[in-house]
């Protein structure tokens, strides 16, 4: 009793402080999950994947990972193939990812199509579509992200290559034998989720999840396309943020993309500073990518104008912006944000003066043109194409469903943020839904750990989560704190707060572990 009251003591120290206190009360009533969890599907083997596989069968539950991509990594699998050309204006967010593929009504599963004779552009638009290359280009690099139980070789430099990274991901996969060429019946690659619906028995009452997938077989002679489906008790949804691309909404864009969409391209088709040799380059977007693109191409293009969105009320920049700015080289120029594209005149001929004759308006009047490339750095946004029932993009940012309507609170309305989240890891409505990395601005690799190890105690029953109504209390609550207003701010993390709460997240596990056994887990080394 007195080590459970030292934990208690130590989660109401930290409560205050973190994103959505989880206020622990022995003596409230806690969640009943409706069936048993022995089952567990995960979408996406990038690093939020892959420790959820780990975690969840140290726990002994029964663990498939489905990946559209070729191989493990996520973001971190470069290749030089570019994903599909980012439409403008932005689509609906239930196909701003993929459109899904659904079998034919009726039909016995698996069912197979295969095809001979297409033509090879088809095959690698399909496969494209169905693969989705990652947003990251041949020059990224990173100072180390890691998995606390692998640590790096001392000789590794201190700024590593995509390549070290995807490598050491894989090495991750390997040692959990789920990399791609382990031949694992827990890992299925090529292998995308198409739809994931409630699954009911005789009496109509939901007794877990059935999940709709389609695999790509690619050979030299064929393409084979199979949907299955297998049915599970929960899903963890580790799918990434950077699956539908954002673009900006300016008076005149669509025109210029229409006209000219091999010049008008979002971050993630960028790959090779040599492709903007001697050109005149505008980058719309003063965050990660459009600041990092700026430094990579500053020394091959002629001119590169970077232009940012600064706050209505002149105050300054966030820290993460100036960080991330600070590496723009001083042959950049940074510009204000764009009020309008002048329309461009349909020339039937010369299409490098029409791209070039085009007036871009800023919003201090300046007007600038000689453009060769527009680059929109202007992010992603959230999408979950396999849950058609859980989005409502009718919902302006910050409607809600009226409480008592008998509907489910969305997950995405806009796709600027995802909500219904208790602890941004479960989903109030059916909390047999977990998700990892959907936060902003948090090591993806660290922060995943306590993530993943947070949904198995609870689905192991090691671990307590309050009652729907306490989430839900929490939750508004949590909205309220934040103005009220659905967004960004919401799911966005900076340094501290992901360590406040994984320390709230280290205190609350093991005071649970006091009372309905598990073991007791550690807080990240101090460094």
């Amino acid at each position: 009793m007195y080590l459970q009251t030292i934990f208690l003591l130590s989660l109401l120290a930290v409560a205050s402080g973190v994103q959505e206190p989880l206020y622990y009360n022995e003596h409230s009533s806690s969640y009943q999950f409706k069936w048993p969890i022995r089952k567990v599907a995960i979408v996406g083997a990038g690093a939020g994947g892959l420790v959820a596989y780990r975690e969840l069968t140290q726990l002994g539950f029964e663990v498939r990972i489905f990946e559209r991509d070729s191989v493990p990594g996520g973001n971190w699998h470069y290749t030089d193939e570019t994903p599909l050309h980012a439409p403008v204006p932005n689509l609906d967010i239930s196909e701003a990812d993929f459109r899904p593929h659904l079998p034919p009504d009726d039909i016995q599963l698996p069912y197979e199509q295969t095809f001979d004779d297409l033509e090879p552009k088809v095959v690698e638009e399909l496969r494209r579509d169905h693969r989705a290359p990652t947003p990251i280009w041949s020059s990224l690099t990173s100072t180390g992200p890691k998995f606390r139980a692998l640590p790096w070789p001392d000789y590794i430099p201190l700024t590593l290559t995509h390549n070290h990274v995807q490598r050491y991901i894989r090495t991750f996969a390997s040692l959990h034998g789920v990399n791609s060429n382990d031949g694992s019946l827990n890992a299925s690659y090529n292998t995308r989720v198409e739809r994931v619906d409630k699954r009911y028995n005789t009496e109509g009452e939901a007794v877990g999840w059935t999940v709709t997938l389609r695999q790509f077989i690619q050979t030299k002679e064929r393409l084979r396309l199979t949907h299955l489906k297998q049915d599970f008790d929960a899903v963890v949804l580790a799918s990434g943020r950077s699956n539908a691309p954002n673009a900006p909404d300016i008076p005149g864009l669509a025109q210029w993309d229409e006209l000219y969409p091999q010049r008008v391209t979002h971050s993630r088709e960028y790959r090779h500073r040599n492709e903007f040799v001697n050109q005149t380059v505008l980058i719309i977007g003063g965050s990660v990518s459009g600041a990092g693109i700026a430094e990579d191409i500053s020394g091959t293009a002629n001119k590169v104008f970077l232009s940012i969105r600064t706050k209505k009320d002149d105050s300054p920049l966030s820290e993460v912006r100036k960080m991330h700015l600070s590496r723009v080289p001083k042959n950049v120029s940074i510009v204000p944000e764009i009020r309008s594209f002048h329309e461009l005149p349909r020339l039937t001929s010369n299409d490098d003066l029409g791209m070039r004759s085009g007036v871009i308006e800023l919003a201090n009047g300046t007007l600038l043109q000689g453009f060769d490339r527009i680059i929109l750095a202007t992010g992603f946004r959230y999408t979950l194409p396999f849950f058609p029932q859980y989005q409502n993009s009718s919902l302006r940012a910050n409607e809600t469903i009226p409480v008592g309507s008998g509907q489910p609170q969305p997950l995405l309305t806009d796709g600027t943020h995802i909500r219904s989240l208790h602890m941004d890891l479960f989903y109030i409505e059916e909390p047999t839904l977990g998700f990892i990395n959907f936060n902003l601005n948090v090591d993806a690799f660290l922060y995943s750990e306590f993530a993943a190890v947070v949904i198995g105690k609870v689905w192991a029953g090691e671990a307590k989560l309050p009652s729907a109504q306490h989430m839900w209390n929490l939750h508004w609550q949590r909205l309220k704190d934040a103005g009220g207003k659905y967004g960004r701010n919401l799911v966005t993390l900076n340094m501290e707060k992901q360590a406040e709460m994984i320390r709230y997240i280290v205190g609350w596990l093991n005071h649970d572990a006091l009372s309905y056994g598990g073991r007791l887990i550690d807080g990240p080394a101090e460094e």
